[in-house]
């Protein structure tokens, strides 16, 4: 017998800590290998438990042999050891991707060591679900309200702690759950437990925990990542480092260098020295931080780069920079003499370094600036909910490790890109104010400034221009592409300083309004008049160049998955460069290995254990029961990384995005399953209504929800939590029904192969996180969100079916056979 408050605390406190422990993942993956892998930390996440429920179907009367709180405790307390324990192993491999077998059993031993936690919290939630004396309701509930606390708490402890603490935390905290469980035992069962050796004692376990999550969070060498994205790290005490829900960022420094320029003009003096800090993101991506003694001297060097060419413009008076980061476009922009400068950053680490960190701030010296506002805030969504208008408006090179696209699936920096992005953008400009965009270029290529100019064009033709190249104008350096574009058409003013600048800096004119590019393809693209025959210019196109939307708002990734075996040949024999091509063939390739490796792990430890379950079913029970799961796990995981995918350009950050979108979605399909308990969907007309509304539901959000995000983005953080909420809720609630409903329908007919459905459900859920971001890509987020409406539009037939085998088996006064 077990505590009915400490059982239920023990299942909190495991709840809490295991989503913590999901969502921290993701922010250690985008260090140490790449951005794209959110949905690969869900993935894992299912997979484990899967593997943890399908062991408590097949083994849980071994695992009862010593009382249930035994049992409890004693998973619980494996889980919290497990989660540090999976974090040094993960921290330790090498996940690199090369045409060798050595690279499928790098990302099998990764998923499997991040899979270990899952499992054992996935058995000691299923003992706690199916074998406790208490109310499953109740359970079901208390462990729904840890997994969306947990959901909701995770992003202030990244904002206080580095993200390894992190995890100690979350382990501390399942220590707290296995304590919780022991502190339930009846006597027997806790004399039992107090024989355990120290080292499974959960007292002194979660106490050890606790003390190596304070000490990793006090050390400057504590645990940590040494190989971040390929590349060794070195780590020094001089070194200064912070982690937060949005990236980790190092600064190394100061030097005496050259300076470090974006596109260097052939002009720059040969003597230029400046003092430097590099500011790392996340173990890649980086931006300079340049020593400003209070004199324009300092920064004069700023003059010779080409993301800068806009400034010569003559009345700009007031300009907004896109992403503070080291400062560099702020400097320059009071460098340019303008009188009032707005900077609007994300990251709160680098608003911190620039006003509050003594160190950093009297380097950068931007505070001492009296004509700058740095505002904390998702750039998209302050331009959107601001009235203020400007001059000028920057943003240059903004991306985090995007210039080779590998990460081009869930980056905040997605949504700058899109055309509602860039709608917001110039309807902030004053009469005759520009926008400046900055991207790679490479000679020959028609690649990210090939989209950018293609995303410009498109927007201007939204605002109804007739002829867009008028209000265009493009320069290039060796590598680097910047473009100037208006609401208004350049004068011959603007123009001829434009040009001048040009000519002085030895740069050279891409496209302007008297100068078509070199390029057929992209003169095809700004003589275009509408925004179809603008994709379909571009269309025939190697690279992808169709406008990025909010739907499909994959900017960075502009290699065709129809292209990727021949890009992949070229690669391999030398003929294919870097840049963007290499980037998505490293993104690709990493679908595909995460695939196989995922299919691998399904079938052997899922679906292999469980084949003999269905021997003695019956055919049609297994078949209709298989693909009522089935759908019911695929289409739920569509809904799930849709909406990720959605809300990660609406919230502004990846983090929010699935920390609500999986707090919302745990708690209102919890309501749902609990709410199942009273309003049964026992006849097939109950089950048709239900299944069309949560397809027509879908269906709605696939029609209508990019436009209702759109109109509502202008609104604070605040503000669109809530009306992400108010999206994901409903149809999270709609969705509870699917799991419960069909194990009844089962269980009428034969209990004994729902351990092989509940394997099929997993097993699709995971496998279908994969697909969900290849359709996006391929085809956009709304037709990921009609693919699960048709998941769950399908179910109505499979329902109907278990149904009628319901029927029949009770017809014919057949007795149940008992379960495994």
């Amino acid at each position: 017998m077990v505590g009915k408050r400490a059982f239920l605390a023990g299942v909190f406190s495991i709840s809490f800590a295991l989503l913590i422990f999901q969502i921290v993942q993701t922010r250690i993956l985008s260090v140490i290998a790449w951005y794209y892998l959110a949905f690969f930390a869900i993935s894992v996440a299912m997979l484990g438990m899967t593997i943890g429920a399908v062991r408590v179907y097949l083994r849980g009367e071994r695992l009862l042999e010593r009382g249930l709180a035994s049992a409890l405790s004693r998973h619980a307390l494996a889980c919290a050891v497990s989660m540090p324990l999976s974090l040094l192993v993960q921290l330790s491999l090498i996940t690199t991707f090369s045409l060798s077998a050595v690279t499928l059993v790098a990302w099998a031993l990764l998923l499997g060591a991040m899979a270990v936690p899952y499992v054992f919290a996935g058995i000691a939630l299923g003992l706690a679900l199916t074998r406790s004396p208490f109310p499953v309701g109740q359970v079901y509930a208390v462990d729904l309200a840890g997994s969306a606390l947990g959901c909701a708490a995770v992003v202030a402890l990244l904002n206080a702690v580095d993200a390894p603490t992190a995890i100690l935390v979350a382990g501390a905290i399942a220590g707290v759950s296995a304590l919780c469980f022991a502190r339930g035992a009846d006597g027997v069962e806790r004399e039992r437990l107090a024989e355990r050796i120290w080292l499974r004692r959960p007292a002194g376990v979660t106490v050890l925990l606790a003390l190596l999550a304070a000490a990793n969070w006090l050390s400057p060498v504590g645990i940590q990542p040494i190989l971040v994205k390929d590349r060794l790290e070195s780590l020094t005490l001089a070194r200064w480092e912070r982690w937060n829900s949005y990236s980790r960022v190092s600064a190394s420094g100061p030097t005496l260098e050259r300076p470090r320029y974006w596109g260097a003009s052939p002009t720059v003096p040969s003597d230029l020295v400046v003092s430097n800090v590099w500011l790392n993101i996340d173990g890649m991506a980086g931006t300079v931080m340049t020593h400003y003694d209070g004199t324009r001297a300092s920064i004069e060097w700023l003059r010779y780069d080409l993301v800068n060419l806009a400034y010569g413009l003559p009345g700009i008076t007031k300009a907004a920079v896109i992403g503070v980061g080291g400062g560099r476009d702020i400097l320059s922009a009071h460098l340019f003499g303008v009188s009032e400068i707005v900077g609007v950053e994300v990251n709160p680490i680098f608003v911190d370094l620039h006003l509050r960190e003594p160190r950093w701030k009297s380097f950068s010296n931007l505070s001492a600036l009296p004509n700058l506002r740095l505002v904390l805030d998702d750039a998209r969504s302050w331009f959107a909910g601001s009235d203020e208008k400007f001059d000028l408006i920057q943003m240059s090179m903004i991306d985090t490790w995007a210039a080779t696209g590998a990460g081009a699936f869930s980056l905040s920096e997605n949504g700058l890109y899109t055309l509602e992005g860039w709608r917001t953008f110039l309807a902030r400009l004053r009469d005759g104010g520009v926008f400046t965009v900055s991207r790679w270029y490479h000679p020959g290529d028609v690649n990210e400034a090939g989209r950018m100019i293609a995303l410009a064009t498109a927007a201007l033709l939204d605002m109804g221009v007739s002829d867009p190249r008028r209000h265009l104008f493009v320069a290039r350096s060796h590598n680097v592409a910047t473009l100037v574009m208006s609401s208004q058409p350049l004068t011959p003013e603007q123009l001829g300083v434009l040009r001048d600048s040009v000519w002085r800096l030895d740069f050279a004119v891409l496209l302007a309004p008297d100068q078509p590019p070199e390029s057929q393809l992209l003169a095809a693209v700004v003589t275009s008049r509408h925004l179809e025959s603008l994709n379909r210019a571009v269309a025939g196109a190697y690279l992808d160049l169709t406008v990025p939307t909010d739907d499909r708002p994959f900017f960075f990734n502009q290699l065709r998955f129809s292209n990727i075996p021949e890009a992949a040949r070229r690669r391999l024999f030398g003929a294919e460069r870097g840049g963007v091509v290499a980037g998505n063939l490293l993104a690709s390739g990493a679908l595909v290995v995460i695939l196989i490796v995922s299919i691998v792990a399904v079938v052997c430890t899922i679906l292999m254990p469980l084949r003999g379950v269905t021997r003695e079913s019956s055919p049609h029970l297994v078949a209709a029961g298989s693909a009522y799961f089935g759908l019911i796990g695929m289409g739920f995981m569509l809904a799930e990384i849709a909406l990720l995918q959605y809300l990660s350009v609406y919230l502004g950050h990846p983090i929010y995005s699935l920390s609500v979108c999986l707090f919302s979605l745990i708690l209102a399909t919890g309501l749902g399953s609990l709410t199942s308990e009273r309003v049964t969907l026992a006849s097939p007309r109950a089950l048709a209504v239900w299944a069309a509304l949560a397809g027509l539901y879908l269906l709605a959000l696939s029609g209508g929800l990019g436009a209702l995000l759109h109109a509502t983005h202008a609104h604070g953080l605040a503000a669109r939590v809530a009306v992400s909420l108010a999206v994901v809720m409903p149809l999270g609630f709609l969705l509870g029904f699917a799991f419960p409903t069909g194990m009844r329908l089962v269980e009428a007919v034969d209990p004994a192969p729902t351990p092989w459905f509940w394997g099929i459900n997993g097993a699709t859920g995971v496998l279908a996180s994969v697909l969900a971001v290849m359709l996006s890509m391929a085809f956009g987020i709304r037709v990921t969100l009609a693919a699960a409406a048709l998941c769950y539009l399908a179910l109505i037939p499979a329902a109907v079916a278990l149904v009628s085998l319901g029927v029949s088996y009770s017809t014919a006064g057949a007795g149940r056979r008992s379960g495994p």
